[in-house]
């Protein structure tokens, strides 16, 4: 579906319904001189540059296209970083804070924020259409926030410019509280809701939609009412925002678990279910490069060029496997039940069942890419960042905090179940008991109890879509669950003895402290801005 086609054809479609992959321009370099902002062409052309800035393969492919999902350590305790340990890897938790990966994804946020001032101050100057005008926006205010909620929920106290400058380093800003931070990501995001089409209008998932918005709203408005903030009235922001999803009649879950995964390496879109993507295309033989490493550094190791080559840096945890029951249909596709034997083959291996501590995280797998001929470290595959699953369980959480396990909050939350063990989960089925999928009773008495259920589900339907750790910061439990992730891969016999690397890995999970819920302000920004005040610990 998403096909090259030329700069001006691409960019005229702002709202109409068409399957083309969005960002099939190469966008222009931070702070280029041909950014002028006088025209339609232009300004699309630096709104495509906003966006980028998630797909960036360069400067230590800080976010989506690789850093972010493997080296951040963003999975809790859904998954290891296999090699090492390392001690420039936040996922290991032996860093500092002039660790690469912590100084990239900083500049890479700010430069996204700098972008998207500069668009916002440009933007009424430019010759274009005015309807067209407002959608970009909208999309400029959503990023510009989606861009300051990974910046607050990675590092806590950020400096917030909301006017651009020379260069990205916002030197002699001083750092705002988080409150400040949610509620200026909250006024762009509800702001942009308004503005930017229906998921349906723009009929593909890399671009940014109402629904797309609602949903992160809903998830913004869960982080601030978590820990450390804990202002719970914002629990009912999370349930309305998610409801205003559900609601609109656009989605609908894909009846295949697997298949929800299968389209983003395919190129297939399925807005219903997959809200917002990340996009990648191609193998990076020509322009625009827009490949990323989804499949690569987080896949099935295979040295195979047939299959697409995987250095596979991810293994899913045994916690993780341990969680799924039998019939769960996301377990294999989450942890490959397979390895790839010789690993230059196509030829699948099957695993033990004994064997659950070193699968790889398998849900981004290189065998259904489309696009030939295959890089050997570059992919197409998308990443996903907000799948309709998701609203679900952000509003069955969010009701439950307001009303407890509530009609609708355990009805959505069985729709998940049901789907992930292949039964109907159309309105009348759900009225009909089903103990196998269902929530069971016990689980359904209390607040307490649905919310651990709820914890479990969203570990089993999310993992390895950078959820986790923020899931567990906000919860208040996550220094207490990479200890016994840790713990266990040192101690466990049943079913069968962790490997000796696996062990190696599992001891630098538990130097784990306080810490770690953020990482640190990265070196050289303190030594640029003396106004930075570093995060405790660190």
């Amino acid at each position: 579906m998403k096909t090259l086609k030329s700069l001006f054809a691409v960019l005229i479609i702002l709202i109409g319904s068409s399957c083309s992959n969005f960002l099939d321009t190469e966008p222009e370099d931070f702070l280029s001189p041909e950014f002028f902002y006088k025209n339609e062409e232009q300004i699309n052309t630096a709104l495509i540059g906003i966006y980028n800035k998630m797909s960036d393969t360069r400067n230590g492919a800080p976010l989506y296209s690789s850093a972010y999902f493997t080296f951040m350590g963003t999975e809790g305790d859904d998954g290891l970083y296999r090699k090492g340990p390392e001690r420039t890897l936040p996922g290991q938790f032996l860093y500092n804070p002039s660790a690469t990966h912590v100084a990239n994804l900083w500049r890479a946020l700010y430069e996204g924020v700098n972008l998207a001032n500069m668009m916002l101050e440009k933007l009424d100057d430019a010759d274009m259409d005015d309807a067209k005008r407002e959608i970009v926006r909208g999309e400029t205010m959503f990023l510009r926030g989606y861009y300051y909620f990974l910046l607050v929920s990675n590092y806590g106290n950020v400096p917030m410019p909301l006017q651009s400058t020379d260069t990205p380093d916002f030197n002699d800003i001083e750092q705002a509280p988080p409150t400040k931070v949610y509620e200026q990501i909250t006024k762009d995001m509800e702001a942009a809701y308004e503005l930017v089409p229906t998921a349906t209008e723009v009929g593909f998932g890399g671009r940014v939609n109402k629904s797309a918005v609602a949903g992160i709203l809903a998830r913004v408005y869960l982080y601030w009412a978590g820990e450390p903030i804990k202002d719970v009235s914002k629990y009912q922001n999370a349930r309305d925002w998610a409801y205003v999803v559900i609601s609109s009649g656009e989605h609908e879950l894909n009846p295949s678990f697997d298949d929800v995964f299968r389209r983003l390496a395919a190129d297939e879109y399925d807005i219903k279910e997959s809200i917002w993507e990340v996009e990648f295309f191609g193998n990076r033989t020509d322009r625009p490069r827009q490949a990323g490493m989804l499949g690569n550094y987080i896949g099935i190791y295979t040295t195979s060029p047939e299959v697409g080559v995987s250095n596979a840096n991810v293994w899913g945890s045994g916690r993780l496997y341990l969680l799924y029951e039998e019939g769960d249909s996301r377990r294999d596709r989450t942890l490959a039940p397979f390895t790839y034997s010789p690993s230059d083959s196509n030829i699948e291996s099957p695993l033990a069942n004994t064997a659950i501590w070193t699968r790889y995280a398998g849900k981004y797998r290189r065998s259904e890419e489309t696009f030939a001929p295959k890089s050997q470290g570059y992919t197409p595959i998308n990443f996903p960042l907000l799948r309709y699953a998701d609203v679900l369980l952000m509003f069955a959480e969010a009701e439950n905090e307001l009303n407890g396990p509530s009609p609708d909050a355990v009805k959505y939350f069985n729709m998940v179940r049901r789907r992930a063990f292949g039964f109907p989960y159309t309105d009348a089925d759900l009225l009909i008991p089903n103990p196998i999928s269902d929530v069971a009773d016990e689980d359904k008495t209390d607040k307490v109890s649905f919310l651990l259920a709820i914890q479990d589900e969203r570990s089993r339907e999310l993992a390895f879509e950078c959820l986790r750790k923020f899931d567990l910061v906000r919860w208040g439990t996550y220094i207490s669950s990479m200890r016994a992730l840790s713990d266990l891969y040192l101690t466990a016999t049943e079913p069968s003895v962790p490997s000796a690397q696996a062990r190696t890995v599992a001891a630098a999970l538990g130097m784990i402290t306080n810490r770690h819920k953020l990482l640190p302000i990265p070196t050289r920004e303190m030594n640029l801005n003396r106004k930075l005040v570093q995060n405790p610990g660190w």
